[in-house]
């Protein structure tokens, strides 16, 4: 299956993230006129809510990229980064919920366990994208140094 170009598999995904963009947004939207009392868990799960959309926002120009072929260029390498630093957002913000269940005797040992395992998966998702983002500036200079020769 091809996976670049218009009729490729990047633009199917870009077509299912987008869909997922705005049904956060609306999620985002609906989510303080559901809740009837704002506690502490609410609010990180607004602001995560809103990172997770900066993530998902720079993988549909990263998609968009590969729709018109061009993977590697410095755009790539700034979107990669960008959700990078937004990962590492909601690591943070997974941290600071995990202490402050704790902190509180929560004894919902699900909660706790979910909260743990969500800083840690952010975390691995902040340095992976990080790593990434690396590989793509250092194949992108390799790719100008290529093109600059022929």
């Amino acid at each position: 299956m091809k996976i670049v170009g218009k009729n490729g598999l990047g633009n199917i995904i870009k077509i299912i993230l987008q869909i997922c963009f705005w049904g956060g947004i609306a999620f985002l939207i609906i989510l303080p006129i559901i809740l009837k009392s704002i506690s502490i868990f609410e609010i990180m799960l607004y602001l995560n809510g809103i990172t997770m959309l900066v993530i998902v926002k720079q993988f549909i120009e990263l998609f968009d990229s590969l729709k018109i072929e061009k993977p590697f260029c410095n755009n790539t390498v700034k979107r990669m980064n960008i959700a990078s630093i937004a990962a590492g957002i909601m690591t943070g913000l997974f941290f600071i919920e995990t202490i402050y269940k704790f902190a509180s005797n929560n004894n919902d040992i699900k909660i706790n366990c979910i909260l743990v395992f969500m800083t840690i998966l952010f975390l691995g998702v902040a340095i992976a994208l990080y790593i990434l983002a690396e590989l793509f500036r250092q194949a992108t200079e390799y790719k100008s140094e290529n093109d600059l020769t022929i």
